[in-house]
């Protein structure tokens, strides 16, 4: 996966255990729902996954993806036809009656290969994400509003991160409910998970703000997967004084940048908050989708 991300003009983002918690996470059945693709000396040249969305959710993944040397050869055309087909099984069984979107894994906006297949299979670009990137030697002056405190991260708090984490982002695009058990396997219990660089806001004994960070594949960066402020608190610079608490924690624990991922669409103004922390634009990438009808 880093490869292909490369290959296409992108940064090397994966780590493994990240992988693995999203793969146990996210896809039902591996036998019927995972693909590999060996090349006759052993090394996996190509890998394809469908995801199952939650109970009550909408969407799934088409995830994965062909090594560039071995593009041209019909592999990945192979792979997305037969998890496109698992997913339309998959709508069948669980989604009945209800329009459902399968959506294929963001790609750095100049992958023509990628945009080549997912149009040839009827998949069309949905929504635009920066990749924004700052260095940890410039951190911005944040002060935490008044009124609030910003405190290291305790797995104390999961279930009231999960609950705020799901009432935050519930305005933003294609967002879906997760349980508590799912959500924390893929952020605050899986192995990529960075505690002492993760931080949490509080209104007195409430928790009104989360940033969680994680490790990244590049070994001088890490990444802040979520960053959330609920909205009774937003607009008071709560999420700038998270972002500026990581980025002195992690310059002092010698990490030299950090990276996310943002929604250029994003109707909280999210990109411009990034920018004033030190944030720059890196690459842009894509999301492609379709939607599943009965």
């Amino acid at each position: 996966m880093n490869v292909i991300e490369e290959h296409a003009g992108g940064h090397a983002s994966y780590t493994a255990e990240e992988l693995q918690s999203l793969i146990a996470t996210l896809v039902g059945d591996l036998a019927s729902d995972s693909t590999m693709l060996f090349a006759p000396d052993g090394a996996l040249v190509a890998a394809g996954f469908t995801t199952t969305p939650p109970e009550g959710g909408f969407k799934l993944y088409l995830t994965g993806g062909v090594h560039p040397r071995w593009r041209g050869n019909g592999l990945g055309r192979q792979i997305l036809r037969r998890h496109l087909a698992r997913a339309v099984e998959i709508h069948r069984e669980l989604g009945h009656g209800v329009d459902w979107v399968a959506e294929a894994p963001r790609t750095p906006t100049g992958d023509r290969d990628a945009a080549r297949l997912f149009a040839r299979f009827g998949l069309a670009p949905a929504r635009y994400w920066f990749e924004m990137v700052a260095p940890t030697s410039q951190v911005p002056a944040a002060g935490t509003p008044d009124g609030l405190r910003i405190v290291a991260y305790s797995a104390a708090h999961q279930a009231a991160v999960h609950a705020a984490h799901m009432e935050a982002f519930s305005d933003c695009w294609e967002f879906q409910q997760r349980d508590l058990v799912s959500w924390l396997a893929i952020t605050m219990r899986s192995q990529s998970f960075l505690p002492g660089l993760s931080l949490l806001a509080f209104d007195g004994a409430e928790l009104v703000g989360y940033l969680l960070t994680y490790n990244h594949a590049d070994p001088c960066r890490v990444y802040v997967g979520e960053l959330g402020v609920r909205r009774p608190w937003r607009r008071r610079g709560l999420a700038s004084a998270l972002l500026a608490g990581v980025l002195d924690a992690a310059a002092g624990a010698d990490v030299k940048e950090i990276s996310l991922s943002v929604d250029a669409g994003s109707p909280t103004g999210a990109v411009g908050v990034y920018e004033r922390a030190g944030f720059t634009i890196e690459s842009s990438t894509v999301t492609h989708s379709i939607p599943l009808t009965d």
